[in-house]
């Protein structure tokens, strides 16, 4: 097969499928290749579909048949899935061929297709895929002479150079604590502020303090707050417990100071509408004039100056 240019997302991906035989598909040939033939590329940043979702492609595609052809390169005789790993399992699944269209481009070209497919097309991506996907175009744009990577990779997604430089260096966080940012118990601005430690070691060493305290999660307060204690001391586990016991210290005061205020002003306010309603109504629940709630307050003032405790008990008749 004759060498292509590779050809744009919208072109690869433009326009409904039909029939067995290769046709071409905006000046690219597609070709039915049996599933068995395609070789998926492995330790791939991106999740394949699980089961259900599957299903619901491979349902898709035997209610409407293929609706966008896989791209696979070929090399050394074999072909090698760029884009459509999931499309190519719904067809297995179904016993049917692969619609795909063939090129041969290099190794950078072809980093480009695979990141630049997931990117545009799966809207749920996890940090770590787009930390892993930015970081495969920056050396994909790199080895293509391109020097300004990080801006043309920000530039192509819509995104800010420093967001694409965040999420790159997120590659640098020991692995399972990139899953805690993948979870949840770490957001990806902790994560990235993680990532400055000096010992490698101490990453590690707090990835299985976290296993050993399940329910642990690390602010980018803390994050800093632990970056700085690194360099007087290692994350050894008698560090981190002080480090997080005077964290959750601090939170709990925080929390009673802030409960204490609101149920001062609370209060107050249950004062203050208690006086309000003492000098503006009347028992009857009629409005006392301007001028009789000046001598109601002259006398309100009188009476907490003859009984600061309140009246005796035992005259009240």
């Amino acid at each position: 097969m004759k060498t292509q240019t590779i050809p744009t997302l919208e072109q690869a991906f433009s326009g409904t499928l039909f029939g067995s035989a290769a046709m071409p598909q905006n000046g690219k040939t597609i070709v039915e290749i049996s599933p068995s033939e395609l070789e998926e590329i492995k330790n791939q940043p991106f999740r394949a579909y699980n089961s259900d979702k599957l299903s619901e492609l491979a349902d898709s595609i035997l209610k409407n048949g293929q609706m966008q052809p896989c791209i696979v390169r070929k090399k050394d005789g074999k072909y090698i899935i760029l884009a459509g790993r999931n499309r190519k399992r719904a067809c297995q699944r179904l016993g049917i061929k692969v619609k795909c269209i063939v090129l041969e481009c290099s190794d950078a070209e072809a980093d480009l297709i695979l990141t630049d497919t997931n990117l545009y097309q799966r809207h749920e991506l996890l940090p770590s895929e787009l930390a892993a996907a930015y970081a495969m175009q920056k050396a994909a744009y790199e080895a293509k002479g391109e020097r300004k990577s990080t801006a043309a990779i920000a530039d192509a997604y819509g995104e800010t150079v420093k967001t694409v430089y965040r999420y790159i260096k997120l590659n640098d966080l020991d692995k399972k604590l990139l899953s805690y940012v993948d979870e949840g118990r770490i957001p990806v601005m902790a994560g990235v502020a993680l990532t400055n430690t000096e010992d490698p070691e101490d990453q590690r060493r707090l990835a299985e303090y976290m296993i050993r305290h399940p329910k642990l999660k690390i602010s980018v307060k803390q994050a800093e707050g632990l970056i700085h204690l690194e360099k007087e001391h290692g994350w050894y586990t008698n560090v981190l417990d002080e480090f997080f016991k005077k964290k959750a210290h601090e939170k709990n005061s925080e929390t009673l100071t802030t409960l204490t205020q609101k149920t001062s002003d609370e209060e107050v306010k249950k004062s203050t509408d208690t006086y309000h309603r003492m000098t503006l109504v009347k028992s009857d629940g009629s409005y006392w004039s301007p001028n009789t709630r000046e001598e109601l307050i002259q006398r309100l003032a009188e009476y907490e100056d003859m009984f600061p405790d309140g009246p005796d008990p035992t005259k009240c008749h």
